[in-house]
Formats: structure tokens, sequence, C-alpha cells
């Protein structure tokens, strides 16, 4: 989170709605996606029917939930934050929206990740509840070590008490450092006054194979892998892999249509392991892609990692043009119109030029 790299330890729009990416007619798994009250007809060759789930969550206004896919056994929900307003260095700003991705069957469920506050985390907890009533939560899954993943796990396991929280053994090392100094007590809880800290010994360790299964109501096993890629816009990021659905939960290995953060990335050679990390997922050929910091207009396809890779590739011919972080934050607002979460894009301008927090 630092100049010394401190660690923060194709939907295609169509007017009023949006197409999923076509998959063929023997993919085991039947997607589509409506926006609104439209559905776009798709052809019996090409996927087979999926109605969507696109509700209002009034608790949280402006917060979206998806059903984005689905097969016999398994069934993925989307949950989305909006960006949040805040202040930093007495400019107003907006902290980056995040995407929480709940996977189930008919009987158990794994969530990928937890919000930074604690009403955010309790709102993520009653939607949960809404979606599969009946069901258990078995499993808390963090991607990596950033507190806007895991930190309202608590509010969580408040409603879910049995509900395991669980990451592999290098992001759990990393996790304590954010409730250090600096990164805590200015970083944190400068941009979230109310946070308080989760107890980590409650978060545990994934074995060696860094797997773990849910059950059906009939008993099949579900198989979840973390996959531990290694860079992404922190050290020793994993995404979760589930193989039977084809998809990947993204984490920060992965962005949408968000400002990138690369303030953990201030050197080239860093820059092309987070694209190796990339390259990794893309070797998995998933159909499904749901990044953690994502537009909630926003479709859930493999195109994501491309345009993930090209946001890095294009900051290095920002990064050879600017002369102060003013003008690299200028000149990615011109490049990236679409983008949103302009706090983000500020920090990490101005990390590359030793200029955040006032320094």
């Amino acid at each position: 989170m630092s100049k010394h790299r401190q660690r923060r330890n194709t939907i295609e729009s169509k007017g009023n709605y949006c197409s999923i990416n076509k998959f063929p007619k023997t993919s085991n798994v039947s997607y589509k996606y409506t926006w609104g009250v439209q559905t776009i007809p798709q052809s019996d060759h090409e996927m087979h029917f999926l109605s969507t789930l696109l509700t209002l969550c009034a608790a949280i206004p402006f917060s979206f939930a998806h059903r984005v896919g689905h097969n016999k056994y398994l069934q993925v929900d989307v949950f989305h934050l909006p960006e949040k307003d805040i202040v930093y260095q007495n400019a107003s700003l907006r902290y980056s929206p995040s995407a929480f991705t709940l996977v189930h069957t008919a009987k158990e469920a794994v969530l990928v990740d937890a919000p930074t506050v604690a009403e955010d985390g309790a709102h993520l907890a009653d939607w949960i509840a809404t979606t599969i009533p009946g069901k258990k939560l078995k499993y808390i899954y963090i991607t990596h070590a950033h507190a806007d993943h895991f930190n309202a796990f608590p509010q969580i396991q408040q409603k879910f008490p049995e509900a395991q929280v669980v990451t592999t053994q290098k992001v759990l090392q990393h996790m304590p450092a954010q409730y250090g100094y600096p990164l805590w007590d200015i970083f944190w809880v400068g941009l979230f006054p109310s946070l308080k800290k989760a107890d980590l010994s409650l978060v545990h360790a994934l074995p060696p194979s860094v797997k773990f299964t849910i059950k059906s109501a009939k008993g099949k096993k579900h198989e979840f892998r973390a996959i531990e890629v290694g860079e992404g816009d922190t050290e020793d990021s994993t995404v979760l892999h589930v193989p039977d659905i084809d998809l990947i939960v993204g984490g920060d290995v992965v962005y949408g249509h968000c400002y990138q953060y690369l303030a953990e990335n201030p050197t080239l050679d860093l820059r092309k392991q987070w694209i190796a990390s990339l390259d990794k997922i893309k070797s998995l050929k998933p159909k499904v892609v749901v990044p953690s910091h994502m537009q909630a207009s926003e479709g859930y396809g493999a195109e994501h990692l491309e345009q993930t890779q090209a946001y890095i590739e294009g900051w290095e011919s920002l990064l050879a043009k600017a002369k102060s972080w003013e003008e690299l934050e200028s000149l990615a607002k011109k490049r990236w119109p679409d983008r949103i979460g302009s706090y983000i894009l500020r920090y990490t301008a101005q990390t590359f030029f030793n200029a955040t927090f006032g320094e």
C-alpha cells in the first residue's frame, strides 16, 4: 500500500439488456443473462435456457444480485455492492464497487470473500439467507489478504455460525499486516472510520491440496480449487476455480470495468508477473469469470482476462508519458473513461510519484 511495496495485506450491451457469451450445446453449463425485463432469445443449439435473477436489494440502494449460471447441481449468484463515497486528502472520491460470489447446491454453499465494513457484511448475510433458505453456508473463502475482502466475515458468521472461513496458508500469513500501522490506522480507518478488526484466529488454512468440497442433496461432491497464481494486485493472490461449472472467481487478479490497483506493483517485473497470473487462469479455459471489482451492469465472460491484461499494458505507456501523478491520473481517465473507482486510481497514480497520504 505504499512506495515501499507494503501490502494491503462477452456480455455485449444492447440497449436495456445484455446477452452473454454463447457456449456450445455440449457444455455442461447453461447460461442466460437478462437486464431489466427484456430477455435475449437464444438458439437451443447455442445454449440452454437459464432464467436470470436481477434483484434490487432494498437494504442497500442500488445493490444488485445476479444469477449468472447453473448446471444440474450447482448454482451461482453474485451480489454487487455499489461504489462508496470516501474522503481522501480532503477530496471527495469513490471507492470501487465489489462483487461477492455465492456458489451452492441444493444443500450447501460457498461464499467467496467478505466486505470491508460491518454494515455491508450484515446486508450480504441477509441476502445469502434469502438466496439459500434452508441451506448450509459451509465455507467463506478468502481470495487474498486485502481487508476489503475479509474484514466483515464476522457479520456473516453471526448469521451462519457453522460457516468456516478458509484461505491458503500464504494468504493467511499476510492477513495480520492489514491490521498493523500504518495500513489499519491511516489507510483503512482513514477511509472507513467505523471499522473494527476481525478475529483472524477464526480463519483457517486449507490443506496442502488447497481443495475443498460441498455436497448436493444426493451426496454428490463438488470440488473447489484455490489456484495460487501468485501476483495480482497483491502478492500470493489466488482465484477460486469450480471445474464443474467452468467458473473462476477472480479476486483482485481479474478486474472488471474499475480502475485497477497497481500501487503494489511498482516495478515492471511485478506487473509482468500479474500478466503471467492471468495466463495461468486462461489455461483453465473458464467460461464464467467473476471479477471482485466490477460494475453491476457488466457480464461474466472470459473477456475480463484480456481486458485486465490490456489495462496493465496500457498503464506502461501512460507511465512513460506522465511527469506527475496528476498527469498520470488524467491520462488514465482519458484512456479508460468507462471505468469507475476514482479513489483507487488516485491512490495508485500517487504511489508512482510518492504522493500518498501527503507524503
